[in-house]
């Protein structure tokens, strides 16, 4: 007699938002935190310089490692669902201790990536005022536009997810409209490279290296669509796609911004204020343009709010945080979650208005991308031990693991490298730090009863759609 599988009436996230997010709202969140505007403008355009010959290789390499990274939390993903996304993952396949340390990575990761989106967003709008014969904003401006901004952002999150992440996806097609626009005009101006700038005589290995670790800055929390496959429409399927879409997106645009970039004489080169009128101290087209990058990144700041505030929720519900921050409004928001998550996002940026914001923006993209990749190296190696436990481990997909963790590691030296060059400590003792405070965090907890690392949602009865039923027979 065949067992009729048994399935439960309750998921220990009730309360949340559930089954509320399509699959092209969930890509524009990952899109989100990738800026492709802003980093195909900014770096995309620089690379051939930075790089010189083999920029495009820096390119693919970086990319690449992103997609491995994508394929190994895939694996995890289209398994089962949660809003501790790749901490969930790491706990899975190497336990407490680890995936703690994971949590603790993911929480100042996405908070540094918050800051970093709305102190950057301060600095673009600041710059299209002056880009319009406006002055320099000063201190009590820059503070009051953060305050306001956040005051947005938390505005919209308070809404529900399916309406942050359908307005998150109406920023990034304006964003990534002007994008093509600009890199038209380009075009148009310098015309297209020729074969000589795809050539790798003269590459430096170190250089092509070093490019691969800059462009891994601007991949990292792709995955933190992840945090939403509680709220998402069959997100053993859409999570996956989501992840790998948001990068090919950005990819393509990020090299075309190469191949554009290498066609432009460096004299003329556009900056990261100018693309239009490079010399001209006023550019009402290079104002709209900054003002459109600003509000990517408060999309950027608003995606990275959102999942910050998932995985608080996430590790709430596991006892491992105040039982508090596991509440939900009636609207399934985890309101108070929300609420322990600005004072993370916004605390750097508002300190940053009274110092260095341009050093601070920096500092906080470096400490989340030495952060996240301690996340998917631990990930790398999560992968081999979960898949043995569930007796599908395959010769394949421990290669995809070893691959994986060695592009991590080679990245995460070369950017240590980078920064460290630059003068700049505080990244590295950031990533240093979340393992430790890991570690501490995990010796308070494990004192605790009914602590249970790692829950997933498990399928619930009104989840299953039973044959027989409205669809019919043959339904799916």
């Amino acid at each position: 007699m065949t067992a009729v599988p048994r399935f439960g009436s309750r998921s220990p996230f009730e309360g949340i938002s559930r089954r509320q997010v399509g699959r092209l709202d969930l890509t524009a969140h990952s899109v989100a935190m990738l800026t492709p505007s802003l980093t195909a403008l900014g770096t995309g355009l620089m690379l051939p310089r930075m790089v010189g010959p083999g920029f495009w290789v820096s390119t693919l390499l970086g990319f690449g490692l992103a997609l491995l990274i994508s394929r190994v939390l895939e694996e995890f993903a289209s398994r089962f669902s949660s809003a501790g996304a790749a901490y969930t993952y790491v706990a899975k396949g190497l336990g407490a201790t680890v995936g703690m340390c994971v949590g603790v990575a993911m929480i100042v990761g996405y908070a540094a990536l918050g800051g970093f989106g709305f102190s950057a967003a301060t600095d673009r709008l600041g710059a299209a005022w002056e880009a319009t014969g406006g002055g320099p904003p000063g201190t009590a401006t820059a503070v009051a536009l953060t305050v306001v901004a956040a005051a947005g952002c938390l505005g919209v999150i308070r809404r529900g997810v399916g309406f942050s992440t359908r307005l998150t996806l109406g920023v990034e097609v304006v964003a990534i409209g002007t994008l093509v626009v600009v890199l038209c005009q380009l075009v148009a101006r310098h015309g297209l490279p020729d074969a000589a700038a795809l050539s790798l005589a003269d590459a430096s290995i170190g250089r092509v290296v070093g490019g691969v670790a800059v462009i891994a800055g601007l991949t990292v929390a792709f995955e933190s669509c992840s945090t939403l496959g509680l709220e998402a429409e069959r997100p053993m399927a859409s999570v996956p796609v989501s992840m790998r879409s948001s990068l090919a997106l950005t990819g393509t645009l990020f090299l075309a911004a190469n191949l554009v970039g290498a066609a432009v004489p460096e004299a003329l080169a556009p900056s990261r204020r100018r693309w239009f009128d490079v010399d001209a101290a006023t550019s009402p087209l290079d104002a709209l343009t900054l003002l459109v990058l600003g509000i990517s990144l408060l999309a950027l700041a608003l995606c990275a709010w959102t999942a910050l505030s998932r995985l608080l929720f996430a590790l709430a519900r596991e006892g491992i945080l105040p039982g508090a921050l596991g509440r939900t409004t009636d609207g399934g928001v985890p309101a108070v979650a929300v609420w322990c998550a600005g004072p993370l996002v916004l605390g750097v940026p508002l300190l940053a208005t009274v110092g260095a914001a341009d050093r601070a923006s920096v500092d906080l993209l470096h400490a989340a991308t030495l952060i996240m990749c301690v996340t998917y190296g631990l990930a790398a190696v999560a992968l081999v031990p979960f898949l043995r436990r569930l007796d599908e481990l395959r010769a394949r997909t421990v290669l995809l693991a070893t691959t994986t963790l060695a592009g991590v590691v080679v990245v995460a030296v070369s950017r240590a490298g980078q920064v460290l060059d630059d003068g700049s400590v505080l990244p590295v003792l950031a990533g240093l730090g979340v393992l430790g405070l890991g570690l501490v965090w995990r010796v308070v907890v494990g004192r605790r009863p009914f602590v249970r690392v790692g829950l997933h949602d498990p399928p619930v009865v009104e989840d299953v759609v039973l044959l027989g039923g409205r669809g019919g027979g043959g339904g799916r």
